[in-house]
C-alpha cells in the first residue's frame, strides 16, 4: 500500500472516531489530523472540507458492506431459518460496522442538512442483498409476488422499529443477548406471517 493510501485510510479511521465521539458539529479537523498523524495541509489535500470527509466516511463504510454482504436463497433451508440468519447479520452490521453512536450522528446530521439526506439515503443502509434474497424467494414460489422494493421497505420498517430507532433515540438500550434474539424473532415472524406462501424445505 502506498504512503498516500495509508494516510487516506488513517484520516478516514480518525474521522470516524471523531464523529462518533463528538458528533458532526463539534468534530474538529485539527484533532482528526493529529489522530491520523498527518498535517492539516495533507488532510485538506485529501478532503476539502469536514462535510466532504463526513460523506466519505459513510460512503466507504457502505461500500464495504455492499461488497461483502450477499444473501443466497437456499431451497434446503426454511424461510424462517434463512431470514433469521439474514436479520442477525443485518443487526451485526448495524451495531458493529456502523454502531449506534455513529448512526445517531448520521441521523442528527440528516435532520440538520436535509439535502445531505437526499443525496445519501438511497445508498446508506443499502438493502440490495436483502432485496435480492426476497426476489429469489418470490421466484421459488415461497413468498407473495409483490413489488420487491415494497417487501424490502416493510422488512426494513420492522427491523428499524425494533433494532434501530429505539436505540438511536435513547428509548431503549442497545440490543444484546435474549432481547436481541427476541426482537430478531419478532421481525422474522411478523414479516413472514404476512408474506410467506409456503415454508421450506
Amino acid at each position: 500500500m502506498k504512503q498516500t493510501e495509508r494516510k487516506h485510510l488513517a484520516i478516514i479511521e480518525a474521522a470516524k472516531e471523531e464523529f462518533i465521539t463528538h458528533g458532526f458539529l463539534a468534530s474538529n479537523m485539527d484533532r482528526i489530523s493529529t489522530e491520523a498523524a498527518v498535517s492539516k495541509r495533507t488532510l485538506y489535500r485529501h478532503f476539502e472540507s469536514k462535510e466532504v470527509l463526513f460523506v466519505s466516511v459513510l460512503t466507504i463504510i457502505q461500500e464495504s458492506v455492499t461488497e461483502n454482504v450477499k444473501y443466497e436463497f437456499d431451497p434446503e433451508k426454511t424461510l424462517t431459518e434463512q431470514l433469521t440468519a439474514i436479520t442477525c447479520r443485518e443487526a451485526d452490521i448495524l451495531y458493529s460496522t456502523y454502531g449506534i453512536p455513529l448512526s445517531r450522528t448520521i441521523v442528527m446530521e440528516f435532520l440538520r442538512q436535509p439535502e445531505l439526506a437526499l443525496n445519501l439515503i438511497k445508498d446508506l443502509y443499502s438493502t440490495k442483498a436483502i432485496t435480492d434474497w426476497f426476489q429469489q424467494a418470490i421466484v421459488a414460489g415461497c413468498m407473495i409476488d409483490k413489488n420487491v422494493m415494497l417487501l424490502t421497505n416493510i422488512y426494513i420498517s420492522l427491523f428499524q422499529g425494533l433494532l434501530f430507532w429505539p436505540q438511536v433515540m435513547n428509548i431503549s438500550p442497545n440490543c444484546e443477548g435474549k432481547v436481541l434474539e427476541d426482537n430478531i424473532n419478532t421481525v422474522v415472524s411478523v414479516f413472514l406471517a404476512s408474506h410467506m406462501i409456503k415454508e421450506l424445505p
